[in-house]
């Protein structure tokens, strides 16, 4: 399961965890204020030394101090040339003052640290302040030694004017540039306040949109938190499984209304309960239940269980039943361990699965009671089919036949023969369960019963429109010793395959001798045809048993899908191997192999007798016979000629339809199981309209299970003559209406056919063993210390012999019987004690005259 957060987290929780990741945005805003302010202060600075600078008059007493020496020489000049103490010497030691004031601060301004203070060492205010100083000197006397050193002042300033220039030039310079680079620096630091100023302007605008974003985000994820938190306890309350959320100390915090409806509990009575304690109590002590109670009790350290998990918990009122269990952990948002149980009520699945049980012992009972009833049946049908080939034999023996009744013998003698042979592979499959069948080896010549399997499939493929042609050795050379009906039955299922699946084409038989060692032989035959073939995808499932197109009763091909299935298994038991190679729309080529022995040389001679004749007793028909096969319409049509009656053939129902509407028929036989139209839905479309509408209607068919005699019936066929056909039974239905065997506690046909084929002493012989049986049978079902056992090996070899004797009704009560006893069931066994009792003593009284008289 996908960890997560058990649910969405609060808007407040987002934003938690959103400042660690602002935390760097933060610092560089706090950087950039701190920058600019520490600009501003610089900026400040420099403003205020340059306010300072424009109160400052430095440059304008270092400009002033020559115009205050030009003003001192003047004032010598006015007091040597003018009028005699005109003015008298005040002016002169005024000017000398305001100079030697302006040159004594020019000198503190060039002491101080400054553009100004180089000049200290420069040889012009050098000299400007030594003469200063002589000029002083000459200055502070007494007015008689000033006027006398006037003249000597005058020469002393004239020689003061071109160091002072050259000094007052330089310091100006000096000034004009300092002042220059000063403008020039708080410009620069104006541009990069600027500057500063506009990237954290810049970067609080950005933070700004930021902050909108996250705000944004912040209220989708608080809206869609919102609306899954709705979605989550719409889920919780819709689920049909139980859902508990829980912490790590077990303490319930989600409890839905699925667990409400399985445990009995409310959610109020839930929340802050412990799950372990409610819903695993310690007397529960299967494996998974503690398991699971040791993992929570540990705080959910360890591993959790893993998938869903069968284990017994409680309800409310204390009944323990089976859950479904799925356990997932994670943490919440404050990242606490928690654990969701995902729970489902499986009381009605245990209950089922219990059924289940009981129904597949129940079917596997019944497959075995199906599997003895279908040895039974085998073997007690063995017996009626041996006669039939005896009494073909003897006709031949004892009668002329004409050639074409000769042909005819032949096929219903092959027809016997191969139907007891396939009589005889179901009592040796259902004996042994499945496994492969059992034969011993026997001469025969292979040429000779190819060729004959060939003529008997003749009608099948000329049906379709196809021919088949031969390949085989010569007939002297052709001796062989092996399991002769097992290959007859292979060769049979390849043939009868490609007839079906090939229209107007050719179907090739070859057979090969190949020597082997000593005196053995590995036959082996091939049959190709030019039909549908086989597509690549499906070749390698071609063998497997029920492997058919259609299984309906209007399949356009026939067979159950056992014939290549049996064929392999053959071919398997005979040594040999079996294989195919197919193109889709050219034809198949299936090919096996036989090892098998030489023997003598033996050649069969028949002689024709002649036609029996027909019995005269018998009503006169206009018969329909519906029947798609072509080797079956010609015996039936032989059989009711023989019997006087008119007979008319169609190949399938749709032309049984076209010709009941176009004639009347006094009966029809009707195959079930055809293509193009079924025979009941042939039967439908006849008694809706035409000539043949109130015809009598028999079904033909080898199906024989109740349950389809009941379809046959509801379709509209309540007589139904089982193949194969014989005298006796055309016999009777030309005679009249069919007696329902499913509701007649002895079965007439059955009956019938006994006297028929055995003599009087015979059938007295084998009805006073069968009533022998019988008593002897009611006495041990009475016994009191009757081992089950015992009774049911009884009842099973007593079913054989009822259902011999056509007793079916005596035989499905043997089988019930039989099935109670197995299982032990005294008290079904008493119920059909007291039924068996009644149903015997009218048997007993019944079957002598049904049988004998």
């Amino acid at each position: 399961m996908r960890r997560g957060n058990p649910l969405p987290d609060l808007p407040g929780g987002a934003l938690l965890r959103l400042v660690p990741k602002l935390w760097p945005l933060l610092i560089v805003v706090l950087l950039g204020l701190g920058l600019l302010t520490i600009s501003a202060y610089r900026v400040s600075s420099k403003l205020d030394d340059a306010r300072i600078a424009q109160s400052d008059n430095t440059t304008w007493l270092i400009a002033q101090i020559e115009v205050e020496l030009l003003k001192l020489s003047r004032a010598i000049d006015a007091a040597r040339y003018g009028p005699v103490h005109s003015s008298g010497l005040g002016p002169v030691r005024q000017a000398f003052d305001v100079y030697f004031s302006r040159v004594s601060v020019i000198e503190g301004f060039i002491s101080r640290p400054g553009r100004l203070n180089v000049q200290q060492t420069n040889a012009d205010w050098q000299t400007v302040q030594a003469q200063t100083q002589i000029l002083r000197a000459m200055v502070d006397v007494p007015d008689a030694a000033l006027w006398v050193a006037l003249p000597a002042m005058s020469g002393q300033l004239a020689r003061m004017h071109r160091p002072m220039r050259d000094f007052t030039v330089s310091s100006l310079s000096l000034l004009v540039e300092g002042n220059a680079h000063d403008r020039e620096a708080l410009r620069g630091m104006l541009a990069r306040f600027a500057t500063v100023a506009l990237a954290l302007i810049g970067l609080l605008l950005g933070t700004t949109w930021l902050m909108l974003r996250l705000s944004q985000q912040l209220q989708r994820r608080s809206q869609e938190a919102e609306r899954v938190r709705s979605n989550l306890e719409k889920t919780l309350s819709a689920s049909l499984d139980g859902v508990i959320l829980a912490r790590a100390d077990g303490r319930i915090v989600t409890f839905n209304p699925a667990a409400e409806a399985i445990f009995g509990y409310s959610r109020d009575e839930m929340v802050a309960a412990d799950f372990a304690k409610v819903l695993l109590p310690g007397h529960l002590s299967d494996p998974q239940t503690q398991k699971l109670r040791d993992f929570l009790g540990g705080g959910l350290a360890g591993e959790a269980p893993q998938g869903r998990v069968v284990l017994t918990s409680v309800r409310r009122d204390g009944t323990a039943f089976p859950i479904e269990l799925a356990l997932a952990t994670d943490r919440d948002s404050d990242g606490i361990p928690v654990f969701f149980a995902f729970i489902r009520d499986i009381s009605e699945q245990v209950r089922f699965e219990a059924s289940l049980r009981e129904a597949r012992d129940a079917a596997v009972e019944a497959a075995d009671t199906k599997a003895r009833f279908l040895a039974v049946m085998s073997h007690e049908m063995r017996t009626p089919l041996n006669g039939v080939i005896a009494a073909l034999d003897i006709l031949r023996e004892t009668t002329k036949l004409s050639a074409k009744q000769a042909r005819f013998l032949s096929i219903a003698e092959s027809a016997a023969q191969l139907a007891l042979d396939q009589i005889n592979d179901v009592l040796e499959l259902a004996r042994l369960n499945g496994d492969v069948l059992i034969e011993s080896p026997s001469a025969f010549n292979l040429t000779r019963v190819i060729a004959d399997l060939a003529e008997q499939a003749m009608p099948l493929a000329q049906k379709q429109g196809n021919r088949i042609t031969l390949d085989l050795p010569p007939e002297a050379m052709a001796e062989v010793s092996g399991m002769r009906r097992i290959f007859l039955r292979t060769l049979l299922n390849l043939v009868g395959n490609a007839a079906k699946f090939t229209h107007d084409g050719t179907i090739a038989i070859r057979a090969t001798l190949l020597p082997d060692v000593g005196n053995r032989l590995l036959v082996r035959v091939e049959v190709s045809d030019t039909g549908i073939g086989i597509a690549q995808d499906k070749l390698h499932r071609i063998f497997d048993a029920f492997e058919t197109l259609d299984s309906g009763y209007d399949r356009a091909v026939e067979g159950t899908g056992l014939g290549l299935g049996i064929a392999q298994r053959a071919v398997e038991h005979m040594g040999g191997e079996i294989g195919v190679s197919s193109t889709p729309g050219a034809g198949s080529r299936f090919w096996f192999t036989a090892p098998m022995q030489r023997a003598a040389q033996d050649v069969d001679t028949d002689q024709p007798l002649p036609d029996p004749q027909a019995d005269a007793s018998l009503p006169r028909h206009k018969v329909l016979i519906v029947e798609d096969n072509a080797t079956n319409r010609i015996v039936v049509r032989e059989m009711l000629e023989h019997l006087g009656q008119q007979v008319t053939e169609a190949e399938d129902g749709a032309r049984a339809i076209t010709l009941a509407r176009q004639q009347a028929f006094d009966l029809i036989l009707m195959d079930i199981s055809m293509p193009v139209i079924d025979g009941l839905t042939a039967t439908q479309a006849i008694r809706a309209s035409g000539a043949s509408a109130d015809a009598r209607i028999v079904g033909l068919t080898a199906h024989g299970l109740p349950e389809e005699l009941r379809r046959f019936e509801a379709g509209g066929l309540p007589e139904v003559l089982r193949k194969p056909l014989t005298f006796a039974a055309l016999t009777q239905v030309l005679s009249g209406p069919l007696p329902p065997a499913a509701e007649s506690g002895i079965d007439a046909q059955v009956v019938q056919e006994l006297r028929d084929l055995l003599s009087p002493e015979a059938r007295q012989q084998a009805l006073s063993r069968f009533l022998d049986e019988g008593d002897a049978f009611q006495a041990q079902l009475t016994a009191p210390a009757v081992q089950s056992a015992q009774l049911a090996e009884a009842a099973h070899r007593l079913q054989g012999a009822a259902a011999v004797l056509g007793a079916v009704a005596l035989t499905r009560r043997l089988v019930a019987v039989e099935r109670a006893a197995r299982n032990a069931d005294a008290t079904a066994l008493a119920a059909h004690h007291a039924v068996f009792a009644a149903e015997w003593a009218a048997l007993r009284s019944a079957l002598p005259r049904c049988l004998l008289q």
